[in-house]
């Protein structure tokens, strides 16, 4: 008997529990159907704005000029007065070469265009007494022309003598390699000792190192198509740094590939290099640190302006939704121009002073350009300007 009691009290207890969640949830059911406030829509003004249309895209940096300093002679290295990293001008001395085989022949040479010369002068004073002598009627003729002969031989032989000395010298000059215009040195990986060919060998020779310029640098990047079809030669490109966050430049376009270059991941894909120049006006930008470029498209001043949020876009028609009452928003398709991040031109559909949502607003407040309510699918975002901006 106690038992049927007590299973009759939990019963009547779980009865009024589910009663009493069943009617909180119909309160919440209720609260978020049409009896709740609908949450604020985020609006923003239409203004006059100057808008810079850019395409952002990243690459590293390039010495603009770097010079590959090889030997032109064969021969062992006897000094090398620089390291990497290290900064050098225009005919400063970088390495030498053991000039003993070259040094050799410059004085071997020497010797030869010395007695050449002798022979010379001696040939000139047989000459003259000849020639005295045949005026007279004291020698032959023949003796006369074989003087001036021996005379022109021995100019001759003065004359090879003296351009085997001159390339002797220029031989020997070449165990000294200096710097081919100031820059900083790279690469440099041979030391003292080290026997090398010369860039006549059939090896093309042995690279010491490279001069890099770094005055002028570049920055070498990848376009997609529709970004290569957009950006010109000159174009005028910002140079950021996420290493170097308080250093930026001003560049310009210098390069852009007229062909497609196959993406090496992917066949399928093509991109187009770019180059853009930057003068460092002596700030150190070391090369192959990564920099963002953002290169200007297009612009324009003073034109009416929305955020990008602003622009909605369903069947490929752009439109705007303007704000009519404290609820109400009118649907309104705008012509729309060159964008950014930040700001989209609309060219004809707003006027300056326009409000319009940021973020959609629940259809039933949306309305058309006569106040009547729309249905239909929401609108999607127009996400044509998070990069190149809209079409």
């Amino acid at each position: 008997m106690k038992n049927k009691k007590f299973l009759s009290k939990m019963l009547a207890t779980t009865t009024v529990a589910a009663g009493m969640l069943a009617v909180a949830g119909c309160d919440g059911n209720f609260s978020a159907g049409s009896g709740s406030e609908q949450p604020s829509v985020e609006t923003a003004t239409a203004t006059t704005q100057d808008i810079e249309e850019a395409i952002t895209v990243s690459g590293f940096v390039k010495p603009e000029t770097s010079t590959e300093i090889k030997s032109e002679i064969n021969g062992r290295i006897t000094r090398i007065l620089v390291k990497n990293g290290e900064s050098v001008k225009e005919g400063d001395l970088l390495l030498e070469i053991d000039p003993q085989t070259y040094q050799t022949t410059v004085d071997s040479n020497d010797r030869t265009v010395r007695q050449r010369r002798l022979d010379v002068e001696k040939s000139a004073r047989d000459l003259e007494r000849t020639k005295g002598l045949f005026e007279g009627d004291y020698d032959t003729e023949q003796n006369y022309l074989d003087a001036i002969t021996e005379y022109e031989s021995n100019k001759l032989q003065l004359e090879i003598a003296q351009a085997a000395l001159d390339n002797s010298e220029l031989e020997l000059a070449k165990t000294k390699i200096v710097a081919p215009h100031d820059g900083m040195i790279s690469d440099l990986d041979v030391y003292v000792g080290n026997v090398i060919s010369g860039a006549g060998s059939f090896s093309s020779g042995t690279t010491l190192m490279k001069v890099n310029d770094m005055r002028t640098l570049r920055v070498e990047a990848d376009l997609n198509e529709i970004e290569a079809n957009k950006i010109e030669l000159g174009a005028a490109t910002q140079v950021t740094f996420d290493s170097l966050p308080k250093t930026s430049f001003t560049g310009t376009v210098n390069y852009l590939s007229s062909f497609g270059v196959q993406d090496s991941t992917t066949s399928t894909l093509y991109k187009f290099p770019v180059w853009v120049n930057f003068e460092t006006s002596g700030i150190l930008v070391r090369p192959g640190t990564s920099a963002n470029l953002s290169i200007l498209v297009a612009k324009a001043q003073n034109v009416v302006a929305v955020p990008a949020s602003a622009i909605f876009i369903e069947d490929k028609v752009r439109f705007v939704f303007v704000k009519k009452d404290e609820r109400k928003f009118e649907r309104r398709p705008v012509k729309v121009g060159i964008g950014n991040l930040n700001f989209i031109e609309v060219k004809s559909g707003l006027k300056v002073g326009d409000v319009v949502a940021t973020t959609r607003p629940s259809q039933s407040d949306i309305v058309d350009t006569e106040g009547k309510a729309l249905g239909g699918s929401a609108p999607v975002r127009d996400r044509s300007s998070h990069r190149n901006g809209p079409p």
